[in-house]
């Protein structure tokens, strides 16, 4: 809780001093924030429970308090941020207090806009680069952005860059930070060609610094992975997405993405994924989305894949860490590192979604996976269905009430996957129940200005 109190004693000292400097400033001031706690029931949350194993409860936090300014064509937007689990004294691996975003944009030419510092990178649904809002800590860039939109707003095009660095050291070191970059390079086009289709191209190119095994003693029994800086590898990854119909009673959205070059590990990569979804509005109150979806990966995948060979095991990046496999998150890790070891799956699913009354929305779900190659000799290539049951009410603009629950078949290839005997594994379902306040605390727009 002590990032919360920092959050609150920042806001306190500093906002009888904003105030009434935004009531005499030229531009537009707005103070936002956001309470979020989230409730977790996990009985087989992103890991199927061993015979020894049991459930837990916990309350996840976040804190986050947004200072924006704009004037005119320029503008800036500064985001303080603190992630917890309630009783915890000190943030974990992706927790804590900090800054979520830092940046300044400036408009030139009524088509152009600069924007510069600590930004989310969102593009399209988030399948490849996303800013996770499920996350109790999203995942910034400090990146630089050049961005065009045409006049009829038809036409957007970006392009933006990163460098990463732990210090400001005068020598090269490593800087080894695990799920981020060296450098990126980000490209992205977007056409409308008629209301009832668009066409959108992304670019992503990261480059990682060596990693290889090293023994660690004398006996060479044990190593562990460290990073030579001075050698880089870079891997791309090329997506394209066709929106049609999307105004209409039927509509639909495919896109795939191809990926190659060489992981950290000098590895090459070539590898691929894509998506196809329909939605249906039958009525008003209600609507149908069908979708399937493919991802590629290694056939027997090993834990040790030799660097002379290919890997084919699609990696997610920095894409979004929930729903798009489910709400229990059990194959939602990135490449390799997922549950399957990289065996790639298939998965088809068909959702229903209710509307019963103005902000209330109802959902139910069913996913089926299924490994797109053998994860292990003998093993088939059953990874179980997913149900899951989601409600969202809008209590008011700015308050939110959300639940899910969900259930995963046990199979004799998940649980092995997961390190448990077959039919030692405890039934796994996942709950939550999360109230989310995002309010408007102060917006020099409703205040008239005082005379100078």
């Amino acid at each position: 809780m002590q990032g919360f109190y920092r959050l609150l004693s920042l806001c306190l000292c500093i906002g009888p001093f904003l105030c009434p400097c935004a009531l005499t400033a030229q531009g537009q001031f707005v103070l936002s924030g956001e309470i979020r706690e989230r409730g977790f029931y996990s009985h087989g949350y992103e890991k199927v429970l061993g015979p020894r194993e049991r459930g837990v409860f916990w309350v996840g936090q976040r804190t986050r308090l947004g200072f924006e300014y704009e004037n005119k064509d320029i503008g800036f937007f500064v985001q303080l941020e603190d992630g917890r689990v309630w009783g915890e004294a000190e943030g974990g691996r992706s927790y804590g207090f900090g800054i979520a975003q830092a940046w300044f944009h400036a408009r030139f030419a009524q088509r152009f806009e600069i924007k510069l510092g600590r930004m989310p990178l969102v593009y399209e649904n988030g399948r490849y680069m996303a800013y996770s809002g499920w996350d109790e800590c999203g995942n910034p860039h400090d990146a630089l952005k050049l961005r065009y939109q045409s006049l009829d707003g038809n036409t957007q095009a970006e392009l933006s860059g990163s460098v990463s660095n732990n210090s400001e050291s005068r020598i090269l070191n490593p800087y080894g930070t695990d799920n981020y970059y060296k450098y990126l390079l980000v490209a992205y086009a977007s056409r409308t060609f008629a209301p009832d289709f668009r066409w959108s191209l992304l670019s992503v190119t990261d480059f990682q610094e060596k990693h290889f095994e090293a023994f660690t003693d004398s006996s060479q029994s044990a190593t562990e992975t460290k990073v030579d800086p001075s050698r880089i590898f870079a891997r791309s990854a090329l997506g394209t997405y066709l929106d049609i119909c999307p105004r209409r009673k039927v509509s639909a959205l495919v896109y795939a993405y191809g990926q190659f070059g060489k992981d950290s590990y000098g590895r090459n990569v070539l590898a691929g994924m894509a998506s196809a979804i329909v939605t249906c509005k039958v009525h008003p109150l209600f609507e149908i989305k069908a979708a399937y979806e493919y991802v590629s990966g290694n056939k027997h995948p090993e834990e040790d894949l030799p660097v002379n060979a290919t890997d084919h095991a699609f990696d997610r990046f920095m894409g979004s860490s929930h729903s798009f496999l489910g709400i229990m998150d059990l194959f939602n890790c990135s490449g390799r590192d997922d549950l399957t070891l990289g065996a790639g799956y298939h998965q088809p699913y068909l959702t229903f979604t209710c509307f019963p009354a103005k902000d209330h929305t109802l959902s139910l779900n069913a996913r089926y996976f299924w490994t797109a190659d053998t994860p292990e000799p003998g093993l088939s290539n059953d990874l179980g269905l997913e149900m899951a049951l989601t409600y969202k009410y809008k209590i008011r603009p700015d308050l939110t009430l959300d639940f899910g629950y969900a259930i995963h078949s046990r199979t004799r290839t998940l649980e092995t996957l997961s390190g448990i005997e077959p039919g030692e594994s405890k039934f796994p379902h996942f709950g939550y129940v999360m109230i989310a306040y995002k309010p408007i605390i102060f917006n020099s727009a409703n205040h008239p200005k005082k005379d100078r």
